[in-house]
């Protein structure tokens, strides 16, 4: 999202640690409670990576993982290991795409069951899917929070598109609510693959974000795609449950971060406003 605060990203041991609006992080302060409930009981442990997902997209994640118990992961941007840490809990074999190199040396030896691929994700991700194909590995759980542009979004995903699954096979996109990642999810190839039964851009609600870094943003959320290996049959479509919501929230911060309008034009308008009802109002 934006150059990195040298205290972010490192292990937490409050479980019940709270960002509160004067946090002198600015790309934390205001975030508020900073784990789901119970998540360092779930994940055994008394620290944890800091993630950058809210509680409720935590809680969804979590639910998924502990219920679908994925034979074979892959995660689309790992960055300080957040998501890794539960996704190599519940997985048999999980691979991590990312462009930084940092990452493996960052979480080296912490997690046996996890393969570092370090590159573009538009590079590394279609050789790794042909691999899995080729060995008809069974793929449940797709994590997308990588390239954050809306062709970067829309790029992975029509990438993991190619897979032809197995078994069920989840796919979590990260920051449906900001509009650039929400337009790359909604502008996806979905259709285009027989497998897919569902997109719903709105499976965990985003947030306008409230820390001095992101001020006003459209940032957080959760989207869910579900393919099976049977063909879908009857009508599809991408639905986003919140898009009232996201719009309202849009144009809001559209309106906001337009430059004013000079003094001259403003009282342009409004003369001329003033005119037009004058007129109005003489009219029989």
């Amino acid at each position: 999202m934006s150059t990195m605060h040298p205290t972010v990203g490192l292990a937490a041991d409050d479980e019940l640690k709270v960002y509160y609006p004067d946090d002198p992080d600015p790309q934390k302060a205001g975030q508020g409670l900073a784990f789901a409930p119970l998540a360092f009981q779930i994940l055994e442990t008394d620290s944890a990576n800091y993630w950058l997902m809210s509680p409720p997209g935590q809680i969804a994640m979590i639910y998924l993982l502990e219920h679908l118990r994925p034979r074979v992961a892959i995660e689309i941007g790992t960055r300080f290991g957040g998501s890794l840490q539960v996704l190599s809990r519940y997985c048999d074999r999980v691979y991590s795409l990312d462009i930084d190199p940092e990452v493996p040396r960052r979480l080296a030896g912490r997690y046996a069951n996890v393969e570092y691929i370090v590159g573009p994700s538009d590079q590394t991700l279609p050789p790794l899917i042909d691999r899995l194909n080729d060995e008809r590995a069974e793929v449940g759980f797709v994590l997308v929070d990588g390239d954050h542009s809306a062709e970067g979004v829309r790029r992975d995903i029509n990438n993991v598109l190619r897979i032809k699954p197995i078994v069920p096979l989840y796919i979590i996109m990260h920051d449906s609510f900001n509009p650039d990642c929400r337009r790359g999810q909604r502008e996806s190839d979905w259709a285009g693959s027989p497998y897919v039964h569902a997109v719903e851009l709105d499976f965990v609600g985003g947030t306008v974000n409230p820390s001095p870094e992101f001020a006003g943003e459209l940032w957080g959320g959760l989207a869910l795609g579900v393919l099976r290996p049977e063909p879908r049959r009857g009508r599809f479509e991408v639905i986003g449950r919140a898009e009232r919501t996201y719009q309202d929230a849009a144009e809001v911060e559209w309106r906001r971060s337009r430059p004013p309008l000079p003094r001259r034009i403003v009282n342009r308008l409004r003369r001329m406003a003033s005119a037009l009802a004058g007129t109005r109002g003489t009219s029989g």
